[in-house]
């Protein structure tokens, strides 16, 4: 081949490839497939400064000749990746206005749009493609897609409606610097899925911290920090020296500003430790003893008076209540003595069937925030333990719990109990395998019916 020929070549190869990189015809390619006014909406679209390019797809849904016939419209509108995060935010406003107008004369058309950037790879779905940056139509599609650039542009590997993921932590702490100055309830996460931090409201720096540390522990496999508090999972077995070094640095951790609850989890989920961090409980977990409801005096407490016996006590159940997705509940003792006498504790309740068998693996449970002290019963005056449990579905499982066996106390005898409801027999949805939370014996509760009163 002579030079000339072989430089001209090259020449007409190198303008080709400036062309290509110029107008990027893959991108005009197929990118609308919708009837005319929609095609013509993207390519205006496409005219505005910063818009690589738009594509529609168009599907009727459901055909009316009446009517008319229902369809949806899906936007992706490419947003050039050099525009700085208000360029974008501007953009994504002024772009998501006029999709808005134009559907709003089309009210058969169910529209939904989304705003892209980066070089996209194709997914395991038909025809789409995955992008760096994609963040859908809003109310807050202003401050949602500058949040989105400007997450992008700190380094972020991808970036979702709220959310980023992170190569390394270096990155994430940059990425959470961001957050955290915008005040944003943003999701951050390791691309690996080892540290995830969710926050439901703002954003809080010292969270995510605590996350990364726990991740940084020799055999911690992830830690998820989210609404139910952090959850560290372990390659190591629960009964393990290293799962018993992580539980001793979360439990000795400096607590952070509200308490914050912790699992710990070991390989397959098999076992799960829970606790506090650093031991700092809640206000509304800690013990306390049960507040009188107004206008009830409370009992004398008188030292001299003899703890209560077997026969001293006669039980009864209060009518059962309900709530939306809770039930209730109340065991009752009267003191049937002649004079006074104490109780310190709770009652020892099982659960029966219409055949009178235990009703298996039910979990009774100790309201956490009412505090067992002694309290001495008057003569003629009955005293209560609180019953609560959540509603449990009986449609697969009928076989419900139609009597309680109770005892006063440890080593009293039992008597068994039906539940009554407006003088009537009536079962209780508790199942095998349901969970009861009592308070101990208390003289009265809030919200709870005066043991005279119960029927």
């Amino acid at each position: 081949m002579k030079p000339l020929r072989a430089g001209a070549i090259v020449a007409a190869l190198i303008l080709v490839v400036a062309l290509i990189v110029i107008t990027k015809p893959w991108k005009l390619l197929d990118s609308c497939h919708a009837p005319d006014e929609f095609c013509a909406l993207a390519s205006q679209l496409e005219e505005k400064d910063g818009v690589e390019a738009t594509a529609v797809d168009y599907e009727v849904t459901a055909v009316d000749a009446k009517d008319g016939d229902r369809s949806t419209v899906r936007w992706t509108v490419e947003l050039a990746e050099d525009l700085d995060s208000a360029q974008a935010g501007e953009l994504a406003s002024a772009v998501s206005a006029q999709v808005q107008s134009f559907i709003a004369s089309r009210p058969l058309v169910q529209s939904s749009l989304r705003f892209v950037a980066g070089e996209p790879q194709e997914s395991s779905i038909p025809d789409f493609k995955l992008y760096p940056l994609d963040v859908s139509d809003s109310s807050e599609a202003k401050a949602q897609v500058a949040r989105g650039f400007a997450l992008h542009q700190l380094g972020a590997q991808k970036v979702g409606q709220n959310s980023a993921t992170a190569e390394n932590t270096q990155v994430l702490t940059a990425l959470a610097d961001y957050a955290s100055n915008q005040g944003a309830p943003i999701t951050l996460e390791l691309a690996d899925g080892s540290i995830r931090y969710a926050p439901t409201t703002g954003f809080d720096i010292a969270q995510l911290a605590l996350a990364i540390e726990a991740a940084g522990l020799g055999p911690v496999e992830s830690a998820i920090m989210d609404s139910s508090g952090l959850s560290v999972h372990t390659k190591t077995a629960a009964d393990s020296k290293e799962t018993a070094q992580i539980k001793k640095w979360l439990t000795e951790h400096e607590p952070l500003k509200e308490p914050m609850a912790f699992t710990l989890s070991s390989p397959g989920f098999a076992d799960i430790i829970q606790g506090w961090l650093g031991d700092k409980i809640p206000e509304s977990l800690i013990a306390r003893p049960a507040r009188l409801p107004e206008a009830v005096m409370p009992w004398p407490q008188d030292a001299a008076a003899q703890i209560c016996t077997d026969k001293d006590l006669a039980l009864s159940l209060g009518s059962p209540d309900a709530a939306t997705g809770s039930r209730y509940m109340a065991v009752y003792a009267k003191n049937i003595s002649g004079g006074a006498c104490a109780v310190n504790g709770y009652p020892q309740i099982q659960f029966l069937n219409a055949d009178g068998e235990p009703q298996q693996d039910v979990t009774l449970t100790k309201m956490p925030h009412i505090q067992s002290q002694r309290a001495v019963i008057p003569a003629g005056e009955s005293i209560l333990s609180a019953l609560q449990w959540k509603a449990m579905s009986t449609a697969n499982d009928p076989d419900q719990t139609t009597r309680l066996r109770i005892s006063a106390a440890s080593g009293f005898s039992a008597t068994e109990l039906a539940s009554m409801y407006e003088q009537s027999a009536t079962s209780l949805d508790i199942l095998d395998g349901g969970e009861v939370s009592q308070s101990p014996w208390v003289q009265a509760l809030d919200g709870w019916a005066l043991p005279d009163s119960s029927g």
